[in-house]
């Protein structure tokens, strides 16, 4: 761990002080398996497995219902930052700080391709709807665009200052990108150029989360906020304010009307994104939250940290569920 630690994401007093707080609470009901914090996680296209990875090298498949662990996938040579599931269920893709990302197998867990071409740590990857199009953000202050069945590098997008750190497509095929930079940028992948430039966060950009109609994004930054974006205006219309500290994670639900985001303050926050107001927070992790996801259902939210646990909440109740 002491190797983890002397390269942890954003570098600041602060944020190391959160990181070595701890939470009183015990957990009820949670996913056991991650040796290292749980940077990411993702549900199955058809809702009943979820994706996660970490700083133990390691991708771990899960029974959302059983909340047991399925499979391990052990390849990466480091910690693993970002995860997808093809649109088929059958195969996942994974981002990791060895500079790669690797497609698997889930029949097998055999590695079907390993993507080569960032000069660090990769940081994110997301998928196309068709699964046929990858796109990777790296500490290389890079976007890499790649082509799922061959292997090969479409594109690579320059243009930010500093890592990037999340990546998102649109239902058009355009991509949303964030870095510590400050800033989104808005790509069109067929002419490989910048589109536009968002600017409004003080501090880095840790995750983002696109509407499943592409019209809003969300951007949660170390300066402790949530921001909320028009991507036809390409305007900010919004700030969620409400967490202590650096925010790490966001995510909308399929609906669209309701975020998740988690951070430093080790609490997972539910918002309501029309009002703009805090709806809950759901209290149970006893270190920073670096990952959240809705259930397909939309009633789920789900979450992993610095603890090395996935929660699973009732967003109704805002109570942890036990399988």
């Amino acid at each position: 761990m002491d190797r983890m630690y002397s390269s942890l994401r954003p570098a600041s007093a602060g944020l190391l002080f959160c990181l070595a707080a701890t939470a009183p609470l015990a957990a009820q009901a949670e996913m056991v398996g991650h040796g290292g914090i749980v940077n990411t996680i993702a549900v199955s296209p058809d809702g009943t497995r979820v994706l996660s990875g970490s700083w133990d090298y390691t991708v771990r498949l899960w029974n959302l219902a059983t909340q047991k662990e399925l499979q391990v996938l052990n390849e990466h040579r480091a910690s693993v930052n970002g995860v997808a599931f093809l649109p088929d269920g059958k195969q996942v893709i994974s981002a990791s700080w060895d500079s790669t990302l690797i497609l698997w197998s889930l029949a097998d867990g055999a590695v079907v391709r390993t993507y080569k071409g960032h000069a660090n740590n990769v940081s994110s990857v997301a998928l196309t709807r068709d699964g046929k199009t990858a796109a990777s953000g790296g500490w290389d202050r890079t976007v890499r665009v790649w082509d799922i069945g061959t292997g090969q590098e479409i594109r690579k997008l320059e243009g930010h200052q500093a890592n990037v750190m999340a990546v998102a497509f649109l239902p058009d095929g355009r991509l949303l990108s964030g870095s510590y930079d400050h800033s989104l940028k808005l790509w069109d992948l067929e002419k490989g150029e910048e589109i536009a430039h968002l600017t409004g966060h003080n501090n880095s950009i840790n995750g983002i989360a696109v509407s499943a109609d592409g019209k809003r994004a969300l951007s949660a930054s170390t300066d402790g906020t949530v921001r909320i974006w028009d991507l036809a205006t390409r305007s900010e219309t919004g700030v969620l304010e409400g967490h202590a500290g650096f925010v790490t994670t966001v995510a909308l639900s399929p609906d669209g009307r309701l975020a998740l985001s988690g951070g430093g303050d080790r609490a997972v926050r539910l918002w309501d994104v029309e009002a703009q107001k805090e709806i809950k927070a759901f209290i149970g992790h006893k270190r920073p939250v670096w990952t959240v996801a809705f259930a397909r259902d939309g009633k789920r939210a789900l979450s992993g940290g610095h603890d090395e646990v996935i929660k699973v909440w009732d967003i109704e109740s805002g109570n942890e569920i036990a399988p």
